[in-house]
């Protein structure tokens, strides 16, 4: 049994802007809350001293913990690769090749070092997309994290479009699905789970996609996929299918309320008011449409027309970051650019990296600091970095979305266990060490050369 008391904190639990409970204590069992203000100090002074972890929050917010709604971990070492390419010759050119160099030792690497960023910026959940191959690596990785994990092997079959070195028929593809559903769903109580994930409609067949959405609905898995991210991607969607790719990706029977789509960059009303009917998720990714020249999302269209919308940083190939705080500043920015900006609020925004995540991923339970609520929280210490002053609004939201960064992150906690603590630069020993990356990038790209 886990038991946390985290004591004097003030609470942002974010179910509405007034949601702040100053110098309040939370105390947590098994993972979920139990207790909140007198109650839970109560039952942290009753727990016998060697059985209770207690975290000093006095001076800290804490808040629910942040979700990355759109990520690829086997991309981690491909960062820093080649700059100002669009979306389809980078990964023609360096995404698809690193993924099909990859073993099980280079898969790992990847992934260990790219939860190790997440943990250590707050995040509690990772709805992750990996590829063909190792798979295994990924869960094996997130398992003694102790991060919350939806991930899955990528579904890639068409011969047109897909490089034969990441090619799997459909048939091979979602038996690999099934076995990691029937080996990791449901594991580690819980928090590791199996996504099916068409990579997006360019690099599978109609048959593909089809079975996919069946394999979905049959086994109660959530659907991970990119949609309308790139022009030239929305072109031969168009020009193979006869419709746009969200009507395209409806029609094969992919969305719907498990469903989170990735990008939704080129949509509009057509699409804004489907991806609402079908209840589908989106994960803005704003670094990543920036750097590959995508476009910007139009997140308060699809906000007004009632679709859920949640915050990923997409791989760290085309970002060159894990860091939630960077695309919380970049979502609350850029509409301002745009014609019609309607502005997101910074509460709007700290909502889309939490409980939409949280949403987004099926992931169950109440919202704010109540009991039964789950206990994966992040908290965050004003007076480090350089956020201060904080006092000039009578709300903190501002200051966490616009001034903080991954170094005012105290502590991480999932599962009411914590996994994260700033003195702590191993990050619960999950952290790759330097040497380690470096041989794995050195085999990596010899790997790619010979290819």
């Amino acid at each position: 049994m886990t038991r946390l008391s985290i004591e004097g904190g003030t609470l942002l639990g974010l179910t509405a802007p007034g949601d702040i409970q100053p110098s309040t204590d939370i105390y947590a069992e098994d993972g979920r809350i139990q207790a909140i203000g007198p109650e839970a100090g109560r039952l942290a002074r009753a727990t016998e001293e060697g059985l209770l972890v207690r975290l000093d929050a006095r001076g800290k917010w804490v808040l629910p913990g942040f979700v990355q709604a759109h990520l690829h971990l086997c991309q981690t070492i491909l960062r820093n690769g080649p700059e100002s390419l669009e979306l389809l010759p980078w990964l023609r050119g360096h995404v698809w090749p690193g993924e099909a160099a990859h073993d099980e030792e280079t898969m790992s690497v990847s992934a260990r070092l790219g939860i190790a960023e997440c943990l250590s910026s707050g995040v509690t959940a990772i709805l992750d997309m990996g590829t063909v191959r190792h798979s295994d690596a990924l869960f094996e990785a997130a398992a003694p994290s102790g991060v919350r994990y939806v991930g899955g092997n990528v579904l890639m079959d068409d011969p047109r479009t897909t490089p034969p070195t990441l090619r799997a028929s459909a048939e091979e593809g979602l038996a690999e699905t099934e076995r990691l559903r029937a080996k990791w769903h449901g594991a580690e109580n819980g928090r590791l789970a199996v996504a099916v994930s068409p990579r997006f409609a360019v690099s599978c067949t109609d048959a593909l996609l089809r079975a996919a959405a069946e394999l979905a609905r049959d086994r109660g898995l959530l659907v991970h996929t990119h949609a309308s991210e790139n022009r030239g991607e929305c072109a031969l969607v168009e020009e193979r299918t006869g419709l746009r790719n969200v009507a395209y990706l409806d029609a094969v029977g992919l969305l719907g309320p498990r469903t989170c789509v990735a990008h939704a960059v080129h949509t509009d009303e057509r699409d804004f008011h489907l991806l609402a009917e079908r209840q589908t998720s989106v994960a803005h990714c704003p670094s990543s449409n920036l750097k590959l020249a995508s476009g910007v999302c139009p997140v308060p269209e699809l906000k007004r027309a009632g679709v859920r919308v949640a915050l990923g940083s997409d791989g760290a190939a085309c970002n060159n970051l894990l860091d939630p705080f960077r695309e919380m500043r970049l979502a609350a920015l850029l509409p301002g650019v745009r014609s019609e900006p309607g502005p997101l609020s910074a509460f709007e925004v700290l909502r889309m990296a939490t409980w939409e995540g949280a949403a987004a991923l099926g992931l169950a339970g109440p919202e704010g600091f109540t009991a039964e609520a789950r206990a994966d929280l992040v908290i965050l210490d004003p007076d480090v970095g350089w956020s201060l002053p904080d006092d000039w609004s009578p709300e903190p939201y501002g200051a966490i979305v616009y001034s903080m960064g991954r170094e005012s992150v105290m502590a991480t906690v999932v599962d009411g266990v914590v996994r994260y603590r700033r003195e702590d630069p191993s990050v619960g020993g999950i952290k790759p060490a330097p040497a380690e990356i470096r041989r794995s990038v050195r085999s990596l790209r010899t790997r790619m050369r010979e290819s």
